[in-house]
């Protein structure tokens, strides 16, 4: 690919330009200068290369990120809709807007994946779980999983903690060029879906600016689905299922110098909903409901003091509470209430040494502090102490990078009331390599290796006819082979990228809940499960003419997750409850100067509802398409942008949680403006 720039004076003739990581480094070659005044700068090869796809190439572990420019391309609707578009994941989805909404990799749990917002780790002492569907995609600016460890270092000892982590990053500075930074956003949809957004942000000051976020949501959520039972279909409707939901957040940036930085969140969510509860047979009536609420507050400092030490500190107070009602009459006083309430106070101080011009040490502390409590007669108080520490080193060199950690984990869990002392430590392992065998080749080969624990969660451990206080926590093996390959850009395909990786995880004492009848639950450990699999990607962009280009992108995973106990006859060696064999997804967009168009397809094989695999529980596969068409007009200076997509385009009925019926066909518009 070449390009001319005219020049006042001389010719040079450069060889390549080439921007990596946001600078601009240019190799020249004094083949032909002369004083003539004609003069031309001739590029032979032109690559422009990011940070963050740098950071991906090179990553030591598996690294899938997509940022908000990706989310009309892929047609994206929500945060659940992107983690089908990422290899590897398994979302459990009740149904509809209000639905929960919980992600696992490869087979090892949702408690084992870490959702980072902006920086700190979100937490459910509870249940160990995290509602996604609580975090709204119109504010954020990218989202990327990990899996394992990669070679980003400078991070809080709690995300490595965990055996992936999932981050969304939503802070975005204000353009000071602007004297108001405005996003205003409407969505209307199908099952009385209605949701506005805004977004006002402004640097008041070269070092100091701040942005205000507001959104609300409502939906009936009553969407027909099709009951079967036995040679009879009936036609259905969700009900009982109308959710109330709103979110405010409040976010400031302070730079007192490039150096330095302060950043503050204050963040609340509500959300009243009705519970539709599990289809049955004949009674498809509900009157439970749930309020769920949340209010946080977060602190972030980052200093780096000199060219070789750096320091960032993390505070976080954390509260919410769920309020459950069953209003059926069977119940004294004709109905339930139980009112639970956690709260968490957290500390981290990461230190950054850089030794050498390849060489970075970093030693992160956390500590965090947990408690919850309800209004049950049977509750215990549990609280929690927690102390994480991280000692990781990092070598960088031009085709090699490799890293070590070792993490130091102490647990202190006790009870008010009742219950056992639960106390654990642990050091926990960590190492990868990523290499370039090719040398200019843009191919990397990475290997890795991560051990890793979970503590039981209060519900696992305490709750009444449930939880277990001799339970043991989750060890968790993981190895990773993979390679990724970057294609050189041709006249027509400007870009190219797969990825492969293989894996094997093995987990001892998996905590698991068996049933002694239909009301009494306990929480035991397997001797071991173990899951196999693989996971491919592939990114390419065909350019048509200057002003039209088609995009592809896909993803397949294959999973093969097994409980390894040899005492569970009719668990042994069968599937995992719901994690399908084979799922992956396929987008194709194209873009134009007229309206953008992406269709799009998610695809799971079949799953079971438990891990005996008995043919009752078998849910069956798959595959949900969707179109999506947008366009953005510019208004002096300002933009508009209109879209609208059709969900669920061939009307698939499926369940991913057994007796929770997702939506079949709808559709959303929005109209966003931006100034």
């Amino acid at each position: 690919m070449r390009r001319h720039i005219n020049f006042p004076k001389g010719n040079i003739r450069l060889k390549s330009l080439r921007l990596i990581a946001g600078t601009l480094s240019i190799a020249v070659f004094p083949s032909a200068i002369s004083s003539q005044t004609p003069s031309s700068i001739e590029l032979d090869t032109v690559q422009v290369v990011s940070r963050a796809a740098q950071k991906q190439l090179k990553s030591t572990a598996p690294v899938y990120q997509l940022d908000s420019k990706h989310f009309n391309r892929l047609g994206v609707t929500d945060i659940s809709d992107a983690l089908h578009r990422l290899p590897g994941v398994n979302l459990r989805d009740y149904g509809g807007l209000g639905g929960l909404k919980t992600v696992s990799v490869r087979g090892l749990g949702a408690p084992h994946t870490a959702v980072v917002y902006d920086g700190i780790v979100l937490s459910d002492s509870r249940s160990g779980e995290v509602d996604v569907a609580r975090y709204s995609l119109d504010n954020v600016e990218s989202l990327s999983m990990t899996i394992g460890d990669n070679d980003d270092i400078f991070q809080p000892a709690r995300i490595a903690g965990s055996a992936a982590s999932f981050a969304i990053s939503s802070f975005r500075s204000p353009d000071p060029d602007k004297p108001l930074d405005l996003t205003a956003q409407m969505k209307y949809g199908s099952f009385g879906y209605v949701n506005p957004y805004i977004r006002i942000g402004k640097a008041f000051t070269e070092k100091f600016s701040m942005n205000l976020i507001g959104d609300y949501t409502y939906a009936e959520n009553d969407y027909p689905f099709k009951l079967k039972n036995g040679d009879y279909t009936y036609k259905e409707h969700r009900n009982n299922s109308r959710m109330n939901s709103g979110h405010g957040e409040m976010n400031a940036i302070w730079s007192p110098d490039s150096r330095s930085s302060l950043k503050a969140k204050l963040y609340y969510y509500d959300n009243d909903r009705r519970l539709p509860g599990p289809v049955i047979y004949y009674n498809n009536t509900n009157n439970e409901s749930l309020r769920d609420r949340n209010f946080f507050g977060q602190l972030q400092y980052r200093n780096a003091f000199n060219s070789q030490w750096s320091l960032q500190v993390h505070g976080k107070f954390n509260w919410s509470s769920s309020l459950y009602r069953d209003e059926n009459g069977k119940y004294p006083g004709g109905k339930l209430n139980q009112n639970y309430t956690q709260r968490e106070a957290y500390g981290s101080a990461c230190l950054l040494f850089l030794p050498a011009d390849k060489w970075a040490v970093d030693y992160s502390a956390d500590y965090f502090f947990n408690n919850l409590n309800s209004n049950l007669p049977t509750e215990t108080y549990p609280r929690r102490h927690s102390i994480l520490q991280s000692l990781t080193a990092r070598y960088r060199g031009g085709w090699f990078t490799g890293m070590v950690r070792l993490l130091g984990s102490i647990y202190n869990t006790s009870t008010k009331i009742g219950g056992n002392s639960q106390d654990h430590s642990r050091l926990s392992p960590s190492a990868s390599i990523s290499v370039q065998p090719l040398g200019g080749e843009m191919l990397f080969v990475r290997l890795s290796y991560k051990n890793i624990f979970r503590m039981p969660t209060f519900n696992e451990a305490y709750f009444y006819h449930y939880g277990n206080p001799n339970v043991k926590p989750e060890t968790a093996d993981q190895f990773n082979l993979g390679l990724t390959y970057q294609f050189r850009p041709l006249a027509w395909l400007t870009n190219l990228e797969l990825t492969a990786d293989v894996y094997v995880n093995n987990v001892k004492d998996k905590i698991v809940a068996i049933p002694y009848n239909m009301f009494l639950w306990t929480v035991v450990n397997l001797d071991k499960t173990r899951s196999i699999g693989c996971d491919i990607t592939e990114n390419a962009t065909f350019s048509l003419n200057r002003h039209q280009k088609l995009l592809f992108t896909g993803n397949y995973s294959y999973q093969r997750a097994e409980p390894r106990n040899p005492d569970m006859v009719n668990e042994y060696k069968k599937q995992i409850a719901y994690i399908p064999r084979h799922s992956g997804s396929i987008t194709v967009s194209y873009e134009n100067p007229w309206v953008n168009l992406s269709l799009h397809t998610s695809a799971v094989s079949c799953r079971y509802a438990t891990n005996s695999n008995i043919p009752d529980t078998r849910l069956g596969g798959y595959a949900d398409m969707g179109l999506t068409a947008y366009r953005t007009f510019n208004l002096k200076g300002h933009q508009l942008e209109m879209r609208g997509d059709l969900m669920n385009l061939l009307d698939k009925q499926y369940a991913i949680v057994a007796r929770y019926p997702m939506p079949g066909r709808s559709w959303r518009l929005s109209v966003k403006f931006t100034m």
